[in-house]
Parts: C-alpha cells; sequence; structure tokens
C-alpha cells in the first residue's frame, strides 16, 4: 500500500496548490451567517490588526458567494494539509519491504507464487499493440501504462489482489477493441471492464468518449455492473480514495481476497 501513500501525497500538493492559488483570488475577509441565513457579515481586519464587521445587503449577493466559497477552500485546504502531514509522518516511519520485488515480473518466487495467487498471472494474453512509444509509466507486474491515473488504476488493483490484464485484445460486435482493464471477479468470475477517460474535457476527445461507451453498453456490459468508467479533466483529477472506493463496490472488501 506504500505507493497509494506516493500517489496521494502528490496528489494533496496539488491541491493545496489550486486550493491556494483561487483563495488568493478572491475578496479579503471572512463571511458570518446569522438568522438561519438571513443575515451576513463581511468580517475582516485593518492594517492595526483590529477587527470590523459590516453587513452585506441582498444585493451585494456576488460578495456572499465569494466569502462562502473561500470558507469552504480554507477548510478543504485545513483538511489537506492535516491529511498530508499524517501521510508524511507515516511515510517517514515505514520502512520498506521486498514485498514489490517478490512479486515484480522478473521475480524467482513468482512462479511458485501464480499457482497460488491468480491474480499475479500476467501472461497469455494479446495486448494493444497501437503506440507502444506511449506506454512510459511504470506499473505492477512488470507493465508500462500510458498514463499516471492508468498507473494509480493498475496499482490499486494489484494491492486488492484483483486479476486483470492491462489492454487486452477484445472482439465486440466484430470490431476489435483494448480495453484499459480487464478485471476478473474473484467471487463470480465474471469479467468487468475498467475504462478510463483521462481528457473528458475536450471536445474533439468526447466523441470517441461516447462511442467507446455505447458500444460496451450494446455489447452487454453496464455502467455501474461490469462497466466500470473513471473520468478526468484538466482541473478534476483522478481521486485516489475514490478509485479504491469503486474496487470495493466492486469486487468486495480486500479482507476476503487474502
Amino acid at each position: 500500500m506504500t505507493d497509494y501513500f506516493y500517489l496521494r501525497k502528490e496528489q494533496l500538493e496539488k491541491l493545496l496548490s489550486k486550493y491556494e492559488l483561487e483563495v488568493n483570488k478572491l475578496p479579503d475577509g471572512t463571511l458570518a451567517i446569522y438568522n438561519n441565513g438571513t443575515r451576513c457579515y463581511h468580517h475582516t481586519k485593518t492594517e492595526e490588526g483590529k477587527s470590523t464587521r459590516s453587513y452585506i445587503p441582498k444585493e451585494n449577493y456576488d460578495l456572499v458567494r465569494k466569502l462562502a466559497r473561500k470558507t469552504l477552500l480554507l477548510d478543504n485546504i485545513r483538511d489537506a494539509k492535516n491529511e498530508l502531514a499524517a501521510i508524511k509522518a507515516y511515510l517517514k516511519v515505514r520502512k520498506k519491504c521486498r514485498y514489490n520485488n517478490i512479486l515484480s515480473k522478473d521475480s524467482p518466487y513468482l512462479q511458485f507464487l501464480s499457482p497460488q495467487f491468480a491474480w499475479l498471472d500476467d501472461d497469455g494474453y494479446e495486448s494493444n499493440p497501437n503506440h507502444p512509444e506511449a506506454l512510459i509509466i511504470k506499473a505492477p507486474k512488470g507493465q508500462f501504462v500510458r498514463s499516471k491515473s492508468e498507473a494509480i488504476i493498475a496499482y490499486a488493483l494489484f494491492e486488492n489482489h484483483l486479476s486483470y490484464q492491462y489492454e487486452a485484445k477484445q472482439i465486440i460486435d466484430n470490431i476489435i477493441v483494448y480495453p484499459d482493464f480487464s478485471i476478473r471477479h474473484p467471487g463470480n468470475g465474471k469479467t468487468y471492464i475498467w475504462e478510463h477517460f483521462g481528457l473528458a474535457d475536450q471536445t474533439t476527445y468526447q466523441n470517441s468518449m461516447t462511442s467507446k461507451i455505447r458500444n460496451y453498453i450494446n455489447a452487454g456490459y453496464v455502467p455501474g455492473d461490469n462497466l466500470i468508467l473513471t473520468f478526468e479533466t484538466k482541473d478534476c483529477p483522478l481521486d485516489i480514495s475514490y478509485v479504491h472506493t469503486l474496487i470495493q463496490y466492486h469486487f468486495g472488501p480486500f479482507e476476503n481476497r487474502i
């Protein structure tokens, strides 16, 4: 699980930078709300450090909205800093083990472990031959994937002991496709497809995205059941915690797979 915390640390640092940049663009001071939201006050401080309070009339709704947004952002900043401090403290005391080396593709242990743990096996399928130069991010099982977000998903599946194939060839409605992840459910043996759309805010990308989803649905893959979809935009990166939540929802608690 160590990789999760390194990735989460990087994600939190980016979120903090984003939140703090937005806060700096918002009005000075804070918002106080009384009488169930009917009276709003703007709290500020003078150069001498003295606190002042002024009533905000209803027609100045824009100021109230911005100060309310600032309140939320400041709370998110405090929470992110708290989580980041906890992760840094954890990583400082966590001792590195041989876990990843023992389970790596070139490990001499793997030949003896794979028969016991099917989720370790990554052989025997035809993968996507297109644009191999884009496979630049290292993932578990000796793989390389195309993006950091795909690596997050791969690590999460691996750490949850789930058997998956990356960009494995499938034929759907006589069309060859290479889903990001094909996952075998450890309980019912059913194949799940996980597609991550990393450029969901780009117009040209949206056409192929919706077409791909439509083809999966027509082939019997149902979003929320055996079709897992995640999306990402420039301002909304993939959340690691959400990935683990999806895994728990679709495949059950981790302790059931140990």
